[in-house]
């Protein structure tokens, strides 16, 4: 896939995630941005080999929780 078009797919999950978030704890804009861009979860999303781009935002909010309560978060299939 062309870098472009990662990015373009990265920011549309990334905005998901972010909605839904901010949906689930009432966290503003700014705070749920910089919750998920300092998450291990973002570095992880964004390595397009990863894979986990394939996800829905619900699914990358499990994931992202579990992070925020562990300080790793649980991957699909693990």
């Amino acid at each position: 896939m062309s870098t472009d078009r990662f990015s373009l797919i990265l920011s549309i999950k990334v905005s998901g995630l972010v909605d839904a978030l901010m949906e689930k704890t009432g966290l503003g804009l700014d705070d749920a941005l910089l919750r998920v861009y300092q998450s291990e979860l973002y570095r992880t999303l964004a390595d397009e080999e990863s894979k986990m781009w394939h996800h829905s935002p619900l699914l990358l909010l499990d994931c992202l929780e579990s992070e925020f309560r562990t300080g790793h978060p649980e991957y699909p299939d693990e």
